[in-house]
């Protein structure tokens, strides 16, 4: 055997292998989606997207917010300077602060009731409970030192002997981007050959949404002016189930039904009790009109190359519609008649 002819058997060796390996590599990359999206035995994926970098802006946005908190209570103001209403506010905040920290207590809860009126993406029960962890830090810190204390105990449980707020301010800072980070990380969408499916693995693995396109009844969009300039959009497959409908409530529904529970109460008592009503119904006052709140976990969230996934949605919505399936029944109708 000549060597020209040893060489090209092993030229064509090579060839075979390179073929058989590509195809297994594509085989275990489609089996990982297939058994991330759990898809049936005939289900193929058409596409699969996940959201922007910039699609949580506001809440890397809370974070600096907490961090920048923290750093205000942190700088030594100059009392001279009397004239700038900041600093006179900073001078105050500071000085109630010397009793447990109440001046940042209060600025926290002031920034925690104001994310929860915008009624935003960043306004979810997560991040006010988070927010409050964040206000009632140093509180607790000042508790923990009272116990030891009466303890007769040199420190306390807690092993911090002070409040440091740039160093508070840094570590929950960035704790609230890891969080932030990671919930981004878990949402994955895909559009197969027939369904739509929405995942989160977050805490509970396929935790999700799947809907048929025969089902769904409307593909909008929602694109806000931050989406327009980082590239991102919003869509939505609405299915008459108010999933990605969200209510931005104005109204007071407190207690107003409680003073006609009671008949024989002494004006004092009203006296008392009014006060008590209208700081109760001033903390949980909401406005109300029906927007788009579009949730993460069932709608294509802040995705970029929107129009590609929207023009497929398109597609494969007329296909499965009654329309679309009496075409194609036409269509063959026509086939077998010529």
């Amino acid at each position: 055997m000549s060597d020209e002819e040893v060489t090209s058997e092993t030229t064509e060796e090579t060839t075979v292998s390179t073929e058989t390996e590509a195809p297994t590599e594509a085989v275990s990359t489609n089996g990982s989606l297939r058994e991330k999206f759990r898809l049936t035995g005939d289900e193929e994926i058409l596409k699969d997207v996940k959201p922007s970098f910039f699609a949580f802006i506001p809440m890397y946005f809370v974070a600096l917010i907490i961090l920048g908190a923290h750093l205000l209570f942190g700088i030594d103001w100059d009392a001279s300077s009397d004239d700038n209403m900041l600093v006179k506010t900073m001078i105050f905040l500071l000085e109630i602060s010397d009793i447990g920290e109440i001046g940042f207590v209060i600025v926290m809860l002031g920034v925690t009731w104001f994310n929860r009126m915008l009624n935003g993406s960043t306004s979810g029960k997560w991040t006010t409970i988070f927010l409050l962890i964040v206000a009632f830090t140093p509180p607790v810190l000042r508790l923990d030192d009272f116990i030891a204390w009466i303890m007769g105990k040199d420190a306390g449980f807690i092993p911090l002997d002070e409040f440091s707020y740039s160093l508070f301010g840094i570590f929950w800072a960035a704790l609230f981007t890891l969080f932030t980070v990671f919930y981004q990380r878990s949402f994955h969408y895909a559009i197969t050959n027939h369904r739509v499916i929405f995942t989160q693995h977050l805490i509970i693995p396929g935790d999700g949404r799947r809907i048929l396109f025969d089902n769904i009844n409307e593909v909008r969009t929602q694109r806000t002016m931050m989406g327009a300039m980082f590239g991102y959009n919003t869509i939505i497959c609405d299915t008459g189930s108010q999933l990605g409908i969200g209510e931005d409530a104005m109204s007071v529904s407190v207690g107003s039904a409680a003073s006609n529970t009671t008949t024989d109460v002494g004006a004092d008592s009203q006296v008392t009790k009014s006060p008590l009503r209208k700081l109760f119904a001033f903390v949980t006052y909401q406005r109300t009109r029906k927007i788009d709140l579009p949730d993460p976990r069932f709608s294509f969230f802040c995705i970029t190359n929107w129009k590609s996934i929207e023009q497929l949605l398109n597609e494969m919505h007329q296909r499965h519609s009654q329309s679309g399936q009496l075409k194609d029944l036409k269509e063959q109708l026509t086939e077998l008649h010529d």
